[in-house]
C-alpha cells in the first residue's frame, strides 16, 4: 500500500512537493540547521534547492475520504556564505518531513496540501 501511494504522491505532486520545499529554503532557510552537513560553508546566506527525492510516505490516516501523511524527502541543496570577498558554496543533503493532507476518492488523490514542514536530522 505505501508504495503504492508513494508512486501516486510522486505521479500527481511531485512538481507542487519541489515549488514548495523550493520556495521555504529559499525563503526560510535560517529556520534549518543547514551547515551540519556543510564542510566548506560556516554560515548559510543563502540557500537554493536542485533536487529532490522521495523517500517514503508513511504515517497513513484516513477519515472517510480525507487522508493525512507525512513524506520524507530528501533534498539536494545548495548553500553559500561569503568570506574575504569571495563567495564559498556547496552541495548538501537535507531530509525534511512534509505533513500532508488530500481527498481520496475512487483511487485517486486531489486537493493536496503540504500542511507543515520540518527538518528531519535522524
Amino acid at each position: 500500500m505505501n508504495d503504492y501511494f508513494k508512486g501516486m504522491i510522486e505521479e500527481q505532486f511531485y512538481q507542487q512537493i519541489f515549488d514548495t520545499l523550493e520556495d521555504e529554503i529559499m525563503n526560510n532557510y535560517s529556520e534549518y540547521d543547514l551547515t551540519l552537513r556543510a564542510r566548506d560553508v560556516i554560515e548559510v546566506l543563502e540557500a537554493t534547492l536542485d533536487n529532490i527525492e522521495i523517500l517514503r510516505v508513511n504515517n497513513i490516516k484516513q477519515d472517510d475520504e480525507e487522508v493525512s501523511f507525512d513524506i520524507l524527502v530528501n533534498c539536494d541543496i545548495e548553500i553559500g556564505d561569503y568570506f574575504a570577498k569571495e563567495n564559498i558554496s556547496e552541495s548538501i543533503r537535507q531530509w525534511f518531513k512534509l505533513s500532508c493532507s488530500a481527498v481520496l476518492d475512487n483511487a485517486s488523490l486531489s486537493d493536496f496540501v503540504i500542511n507543515d514542514i520540518e527538518a528531519y536530522n535522524k
